[in-house]
């Protein structure tokens, strides 16, 4: 008998990942294409290379707590940015009876799993280290977002969460974990009474709209590209012999969308920037050449941004990935004292003043 999913390396997860996804090609008349992995985490996703040369990312959803409605707000918004707006973000691709998504059967889940294929975006992950053009290119196209989020309407059938809570919709796994000492369950509990107190007020004042949620620079690319006229949604214009030199961002990754106050999107990415205080000041100058920067003080702007890391902190000890599972430890070390150094200064800060640098990409 196979081991249980959550028990296997990532190598074979990865496998096994893969052989699912293969039989859901066919719902889009895919049948000779090859599979390369692009990400293994909360959700896996392939390149798809087609037969007749055309390329797609195909994402395997592995978490249950995604409802149908949920999945069928993020395409259904993804397919009205890629239709009413300049953005560059990926378009959902119909199966062959016209469905936005498919679902395959994994004897590793209790749960059928949704498969979506998404168009392919060119271009390299953004990653950690944001140039100021890169930052304030994000503050655009987050207002942007942001504009086209407060005029649209949810199809009948789709939804998204309300993310009132500082840990969204997820369960509170801080006060009792088997990953957690009594002590750092403690400090967490005490970080996330103080975030959740901030966060009411700044939802209390609204407005509250659609929101990616997930602003960084694994689910951002860019790319350089030469082109004879100018379009938007691209920056860092120059002249060249060809024509004209242009960066475009693309956005993508809407898995995490849901209902909030704009300013938790940009305290959601300005935790990822932390501590470059240059790259944070260019994205809220790029959000502000589009749109008014929310109205928040500086205790509930920094009480958001320590809330992703008590999001995220509840969400990595429950994760069966096991990547996630070997620097879940050094992770949970680490934020405890981050949010303490939150807690007692009143600034986040992820590089703290003993040098101590971030445990991975989270």
């Amino acid at each position: 008998m196979p081991k249980p999913f959550a028990d296997v390396s990532a190598r074979t997860q990865v496998r096994r990942l893969r052989e699912l996804a293969r039989t859901a090609l066919p719902a889009w008349g895919l049948r000779d294409a090859t599979l390369r992995l692009l990400f293994h985490g909360y959700n896996t996703t392939f390149r798809v290379d087609a037969a007749d040369g055309r390329r797609y990312a195909l994402r395997v959803n592995t978490q249950p707590g995604k409802t149908a409605q949920h999945l069928a707000g993020e395409v259904a918004w993804l397919a009205a940015l890629s239709a009413e707006t300049a953005l560059h973000v990926p378009t959902p691709q119909r199966t062959r009876d016209g469905a936005l998504s498919a679902v395959v059967t994994s004897p590793d889940h209790d749960w059928a799993l949704p498969v979506v294929l998404f168009s392919w975006l060119d271009g390299r992950n953004l990653g950690n280290r944001w140039t100021a053009d890169q930052a304030h290119a994000v503050g655009v196209a987050m207002a942007t977002l942001h504009d086209h989020a407060e005029r649209w309407t949810m199809p009948a059938g789709a939804s998204f969460s309300d993310f009132g809570s500082v840990l969204t919709d997820l369960p509170n796994r801080l006060g009792d974990h088997r990953a957690l000492s009594a002590e750092q369950s403690a400090l967490l509990v005490e970080a996330m009474n103080r975030a959740q107190h901030f966060q009411d007020e700044v939802f209390a004042a609204g407005p509250v709209i659609p929101l990616h949620a997930d602003l960084h620079g694994g689910n951002l690319k860019w790319r350089r590209a030469v082109s004879t006229s100018s379009t938007d949604g691209e920056v860092s214009r120059s002249s060249t012999g060809g024509g004209v030199s242009t960066s475009v961002l693309s956005v993508f990754d809407f898995d995490d969308a849901g209902y909030g106050p704009p300013a938790l999107d940009l305290a959601i990415s300005a935790y990822y920037l932390r501590d470059d205080e240059g790259a944070e000041a260019a994205m809220k100058a790029g959000y502000a050449t589009v749109r008014p920067l929310p109205a928040v003080t500086d205790e509930q702007f920094e009480a958001m941004v320590a809330g992703r890391n008590l999001l995220l902190v509840n969400d990595v000890i429950e994760q069966p990935n096991a990547d996630t599972q070997a620097m879940t430890p050094a992770y949970v070390a680490a934020s405890v004292r981050r949010l303490r150094h939150w807690l007692d200064t009143g600034r986040y800060r992820r590089t703290l003043p003993d040098g101590e640098q971030p445990a991975a990409s989270l």
